[in-house]
């Protein structure tokens, strides 16, 4: 054993060892945070690879929507008459399939009160 002068023995090979535990720590905390740029860097990469695919995917949908968007005008312009009953015949369905939700809910909800009262 080494002893230190003045000191208790073993004191010099005890601090020897923790001054080893404490570099050991601070090269994993080093080497951790390097990993962790390295993580940062690649995550920063995709996401602006998948920003700019996302965005590319957004602007031809749009123009896609606005070219049918025009289409769709063009022919109610051309043909209002076959328009305006294709949308009286959609608002009648619409309306039809409401009216039988609602009195289907209301005949359950009253079934209910039936039974407990």
């Amino acid at each position: 054993m080494v002893e230190s002068v003045g000191g208790r023995p073993g004191e010099m090979v005890g601090s020897d060892a923790s001054h080893d535990v404490n570099d050991a720590v601070k090269f994993e905390i080093s080497a951790l945070r390097a990993e962790i740029a390295s993580i940062r860097a690649t995550l920063s990469d995709f996401g602006a690879d998948t920003y700019q695919r996302v965005s590319k995917n957004a602007e031809q949908a749009a123009h896609y929507v606005q070219d049918e968007a025009v289409s769709v005008a063009g022919a109610i312009r051309e043909h209002p008459a076959t328009a305006t009953t294709l949308m009286t015949v959609i608002a009648g369905i619409g309306f039809a399939i409401g009216y039988l939700v609602a009195t289907t809910n209301l005949e359950q909800k009253q079934a209910w009160y039936r039974r407990y009262y």
